[in-house]
């Protein structure tokens, strides 16, 4: 019986995982992977810049213009694709690291700083 559980739950996340494409980079500061394609979705996890992300293709689900579908340790979500790319950037946290660590950021500041980006308002000026 404990056999048959373990196989089964073995198989069930094989199929969870999806169709793997290729492996990107994030590209910011710190930022989220969200359980849906919305800037306001509940975060799954927190990531930093440099962190690996592995984009997956999932039959049935289709992200809309703009977001990619990427597994982050055991989490499947979702990315905005403008956050990503296939190099490793130079991350501030690499650059200064004496500086970094002296922040002392704690989980829930990873949040935060994470989330931040979020509530951009990006593209041109509609002043005159």
């Amino acid at each position: 019986m404990r056999l048959f559980l373990l196989a089964a739950l073995f198989l069930g996340n094989a199929q969870v995982s999806g169709k793997e494409l290729g492996r990107l980079y994030f590209q910011n500061f710190m930022g989220h992977l969200h359980k849906e394609p919305v800037d306001s979705s509940a975060s799954l996890t927190a990531l930093q810049c440099a962190h690996s992300v592995i984009i997956i293709e999932k039959e049935g689900k289709t992200p809309p213009s703009g977001w990619m579908l990427a597994k982050v340790g055991e989490e499947i979500g979702y990315i905005r694709s403008k956050l990503l790319d296939g190099s490793r950037p130079e991350c501030f946290q690499e650059k200064y690291p004496r500086f970094y660590n002296r922040l002392g950021l704690d989980l829930t500041d990873y949040y935060y700083w994470g989330r931040l980006p979020d509530h951009f308002l990006e593209g041109e000026s509609q002043a005159k």
